[in-house]
This record gives structure tokens, C-alpha cells and sequence, in this order.
């Protein structure tokens, strides 16, 4: 029998006919120290709380254009195309519209050299999301977001919460929009478009909008604006958001 350090202690302890059931170096005493630790569960967010965002004010995005009415432009929408969920707001700006910055941040991410794959690579890759069950990140953030501007926002803006905003489809980028940049809430990101459609594929400026994302992260989770809200609970908490 292999015998721990802590067997030792313990063993010896009764062998000698010593009582360390009180004392601060026996066993029992030990163990209440290192169990709790081993213990310990880290707290899981699987639903947003539209309390998190009751006093949250942003900036529409597109002027003018306000936070649509419709389910399938809200997020939770099913996307049965890819196999997905949407998970942000689809504002139906057309093609040129300048989009906004909803709030100050820092870029992280700016697609100024994308490029739009072939009608025939999208088709592929909307059929291996088939097979997968679900759109696969690699899929949806390279290939669907087309040109996209991410932002950070650090965790002022909800509460425990860092928070970031997607800007996709777009179809320019400010040349002054880097990573590291230092946006403001209203400054300009770029214009509207279609790249990572189909239309942009087959070289239509059809179907143009700004599909816009806000995800919250804490802890090992990320949840994005809105999961699991229905509507028009949903429409309505938007609404006042962007009001």
C-alpha cells in the first residue's frame, strides 16, 4: 500500500494514541482547509437578464433607422440556412448608409483587406453547417459577418460585463478604423452593404443592411444582447435602448 504524507500523519497520529481531533494541525483540521477550495463552482450565465441593460442608452447605429419590429431582424430569429440563430439586430440601411459607432471604444478588429469568397465556396460552407448541427465559429465570424468592424468597450458600459459590438456587411471601412483605435459614440465606422451574402457573391448590392451585435462576456460565458428575450418583450427593450 503507497502511503501519502497526510496517511503518514494520521497513522502515526493513532499509533501513538495522540488526539488531534481539536488541534489546529490535525487532519480534520487540515482537510476543512483544502476541500472547500477543491470545491469551489464558478458561476455559469446561460440567460440574458434584461435588467443588466434597463438604464443602458446607445446610439443608433444608422441615423434615422430605428431598431426594426420584425422577429426574423431581432436576435433569436432561427436561421435555418446555416443551421444558426441570429443574434443581432438587422437594420435595413441601403447600400452607402454611414454607420455609427453605438457608444466610445477601441477597435479590435477592422476587415479593410476582405475579400468575397466565390458563390460556390459560401454554398460549401453553408452545407458543412448543415452537417455540423449549428453554425461553426470559424464560418460565421470569416466568411457570413463579410466585412466587419469589431469594437471594445471595456466593462463600463453594463456592469460586470465586458462588452463588445460587430458591425458586418459592411461595405467600407474608414481608413482611420485600426485596432487600437479610440472610437467615439457617434463617430463613423464605415457605410452599409451586403459583402458575406449571397447577393455580394454574385456581385448584387441586393439585400443591403447593417447587421449589428452586442456580446457580454463574464466569467468563461458569452451571451449576446437579447438571448432568449421574446417578443415584442424584445422589441420593446431594444426600443428603449436605442432611444
Amino acid at each position: 500500500m503507497k502511503f501519502t504524507p497526510l496517511k503518514v500523519f494520521v497513522f502515526t497520529s493513532i499509533l501513538f494514541g495522540q488526539n488531534y481531533e481539536y488541534s489546529k494541525n490535525s487532519p480534520l483540521s487540515i482537510l476543512s482547509t483544502i476541500e472547500p477550495k477543491q470545491r469551489k463552482i464558478i458561476s455559469i450565465i446561460n440567460k440574458f437578464n434584461p435588467l443588466w441593460v434597463d438604464s443602458l442608452k446607445l446610439i443608433l447605429p444608422c441615423k434615422d433607422i430605428p431598431v426594426p419590429r420584425r422577429t426574423m431582424r431581432l436576435p433569436n430569429a432561427p436561421r435555418t440556412y446555416r443551421n444558426g440563430t441570429h443574434r443581432g439586430i438587422d437594420f435595413f440601411a441601403n447600400w452607402g448608409t454611414p454607420v455609427h459607432s453605438v457608444a466610445k471604444g477601441v477597435v479590435v478588429r477592422a476587415d479593410h483587406n476582405y475579400k468575397e469568397v466565390p458563390a460556390n465556396f459560401r454554398v460549401n460552407m453553408l452545407k458543412a453547417s448543415e452537417k455540423v448541427g449549428n453554425t461553426p465559429s470559424d464560418i460565421f465570424n470569416n466568411i457570413l459577418l463579410g466585412k466587419a468592424v469589431f469594437l471594445d468597450h471595456g466593462f463600463d458600459l453594463i456592469k460586470g460585463f465586458r462588452v463588445i459590438t460587430i458591425y458586418a456587411h459592411l461595405s467600407y471601412i474608414e481608413d482611420y478604423i485600426q485596432p487600437g483605435y479610440k472610437i467615439s459614440g457617434g463617430e463613423i465606422i464605415g457605410k452599409s452593404g451586403n459583402t458575406g451574402m449571397r447577393e455580394s457573391t454574385i456581385g448584387s448590392k441586393a439585400g443591403s443592411h447593417l447587421h449589428w451585435e452586442m456580446i457580454l462576456q463574464k466569467d468563461r460565458e458569452e451571451i449576446y444582447l437579447g438571448k432568449d428575450v421574446p417578443n415584442p418583450e424584445l422589441y420593446e427593450m431594444l426600443k428603449n435602448i436605442f432611444n
